[in-house]
């Protein structure tokens, strides 16, 4: 049993599948109603650790998107990204990952001095979680809706239970090291084909092209909870955007939204018996959800095999 229909836990269902499991995934919200769905969503390591680990599942999770770029229905498209910088940076520790890396300096938009240039998969969510949950369908999963209430009396119809319920882990386990990560988007109107980032926390900063809109990010508020939409990130969204691209200032707004990044000390991948039951944990991935989760999902078959 997989708790939890993110794309953390359809990714490991798929995986569990195509490695001779029966696999039924219990949860209480399926797409589009989802944090997964919310999610702007591109390939970049952040928000998460171990780095020791997230550049491997990260890594592996780069090559199956880049394979799924290719094929129909799937959301997932190889787009030319711009990562700006106010210093000068070393290389990151995922250089040798991406496509077509390199480094400028010039003609940059103001207060930066250096920039990365590269392709990363920009995954479109609501499209992704629809082809994900095909692909399960194919395999034979099963799907339930339910609320999991605690993990001391889980069914003892399943061999095996794989926890991906990401921030509701913090309760469910008494786990005090997860948190949220506040985060609020602006969904426009424009015909922008390439990414646009500032990833540095104080000025967050991310333009997402996909086929219908493009999304406008970002804030990253650790331990707040509140998902009402606040004019003040909207204001601040925008103007960070537009410092950027200035013909953003005047593009048409098509709503915003509020989601909670399901934020750890460090991402939580092992395993565990809970009573009789054997459970492995795959929680905690802070902003790299969809970045680490086809490393994470094959991690999850090692220990479930093993």
């Amino acid at each position: 049993m997989v708790i939890g229909a993110g794309v953390s836990g359809l990714s490991s269902g798929i995986r569990l599948l195509e490695n001779g499991w029966k696999v039924t995934i219990w949860a209480s919200e399926f797409s589009p109603n989802t944090t997964s769905d919310i999610a702007a969503a591109l390939w970049y390591p952040f928000l998460s650790a171990p780095v020791e680990k997230t550049d491997v599942w990260g890594s592996n999770t780069y090559k199956v998107l880049e394979n799924l770029s290719g094929l129909p229905d799937t959301g997932v498209t190889m787009t030319r990204t711009y990562e700006y910088f106010r210093d000068a940076q070393s290389d990151p520790s995922w250089k040798a990952v991406v496509q077509d890396f390199e480094r400028r300096t010039v003609d940059l938009p103001e207060d930066y001095v250096e920039c990365f240039s590269f392709v990363t998969p920009v995954i479109e969510m609501p499209l992704y979680l629809g082809w994900l949950r095909k692909r399960y369908d194919s395999l034979g999963g099963s799907l339930r809706q339910r609320t999991i209430p605690d993990f001391d009396n889980l069914p003892d119809t399943f061999d095996v239970v794989v926890n991906c319920t990401g921030l509701e882990s913090g309760v469910l386990l008494d786990d005090g090291e997860v948190y949220p990560v506040r985060g609020q988007i602006i969904r426009v109107r424009s015909s922008m084909s390439e990414m646009h980032l500032d990833q540095q926390i104080e000025t967050l900063t991310y333009i997402v092209p996909r086929s219908e809109d493009v999304v406008l990010g970002g804030v990253a508020q650790q331990g707040n909870w509140n998902l009402d939409l606040s004019d003040a990130d909207h204001d601040s969204i925008l103007k960070k955007c537009s410092s950027i691209i200035p013909e953003l200032r005047n593009a048409e707004i098509i709503e915003d939204l509020v989601a909670l990044r399901p934020g750890r000390t460090v991402v939580r991948l092992e395993k565990e018996f809970l009573g009789d039951h054997l459970v492995v944990h795959n929680y905690g991935h802070g902003g790299s959800g969809v970045t680490l989760s086809w490393g994470c999902a094959d991690e999850v078959v090692e220990l479930v095999n093993g």
